[in-house]
């Protein structure tokens, strides 16, 4: 029998810059590859409905399911408190409700899929009982291919003639854009590009994120989002990813497949996607090491080349095909009962 899944996004254009809808989009492509049915409306025929948000319609959608006896996958790109906490304003004293929501809403599927053993370890801490199976979000390894035109393009359009630390994500503290600032100040020599969209101060203020970002040196652009993500991260020639949590981190892979070199922060859910220090990335813990790790690849352009590569076969363990296959075997393995 052929297996027809929705894999569904509720508010797709509400969240259109997250990672959430990148990873929905990626594993939409990945599943029309396989050998089955895909469809993203919630109102058709399907065997199994896969959710990548929570919101309302989510929890509606994945109910109707239920009592239809149709089996529902939650997709948990959020853990709570771990990855809510230093995010927008408010979001420290919402979090444990947020948390407790989330719990309430897993715990309502026959099967919750998250990105990393890390995001798994995180959710079986909390008492949650239901099936819980580690999904790759997965890297376009043919969209996110390095490009020399497009990175004299993107360079050209930013201004960029030094080498280019860049970083990408919503600027809020969480994903470390005060120590990225830090960071630039202490290398002048060198230009910091963050992609990302700066919320107001209404959604997202933080007394000393504000002040950083009102007073950094002249070193730091901030160009906002952007859509063509491949070429704007080729414009950058190193990476660095200072984010305090995340589930996951699509950016390390999305600049792994352009064989850009990383340093980023010890995290235990790096070490849990294959990053290892001195081998596919650099890594380090204050503003100080993070420093002096630009620092020596700014300056050794062998170290460079050996960390891309390897970087770039890291990515291509997180195919689209891959994940695509890993999906449909966990489908399979849901729907029987196993």
């Amino acid at each position: 029998m052929k297996i027809k899944v929705c894999l569904y996004l509720e508010a797709e254009s509400v969240i259109g810059r997250s990672g959430f809808r990148t990873a929905f989009l990626q594993q939409l492509r990945a599943l029309q590859q396989q050998d089955l049915q895909v469809t993203t409306d919630p109102n058709d025929d399907y065997d199994i409905l896969h959710l990548h948000w929570f919101g309302p319609l989510s929890f509606y959608n994945l109910i109707k399911a239920k009592q239809q006896g149709k089996k529902v996958i939650a997709h948990a790109h959020s853990v709570g408190a771990y990855d809510l906490k230093d995010s927008f304003t408010l979001s420290n004293t919402l979090a444990p409700l947020y948390e407790r929501y989330l719990q309430y809403f897993y715990e309502q599927s026959d099967a919750i899929f998250t990105p990393s053993e890390h995001a798994r370890r995180l959710l079986e801490a909390q008492g949650i009982r239901t099936p819980i199976y580690v999904v790759s979000n997965g890297v376009d390894l043919e969209r996110f291919r390095f490009d020399p035109r497009k990175r004299a393009q993107s360079r050209a359009q930013l201004g960029l003639k030094r080498f280019t630390v860049f970083s990408a994500g919503h600027v809020i503290p969480r994903k470390g854009i005060i120590d990225f600032i830090s960071v630039a100040r202490r290398l002048p020599q060198f230009d910091f590009v963050w992609f990302g969209h700066l919320w107001g101060k209404l959604l997202a203020y933080d007394s000393e994120m504000n002040e950083a970002l009102e007073s950094r040196p002249k070193n730091v652009k901030m160009p906002g989002f952007v859509e063509d993500t491949p070429a704007a991260y080729a414009a950058g020639d190193l990476l660095l990813y200072l984010s305090y949590g995340e589930t996951h981190g699509l950016v390390l892979l999305e600049a792994a497949a352009l064989e850009r070199p990383i340093v980023l922060r010890d995290l235990p859910e790096y070490r849990s996607l294959g990053f290892e220090d001195g081998v596919n990335c650099l890594k380090g813990k204050t503003v100080e090491e993070f420093s002096r790790q630009v620092e020596r690849l700014a300056n050794d352009p062998e170290l460079q080349r050996r960390l891309g590569q390897a970087a770039r076969a890291l990515a291509e363990t997180h195919a689209l095909d891959r994940v695509g296959q890993r999906l449909c075997e966990l489908y399979q393995k849901i729907l029987e009962g196993k």
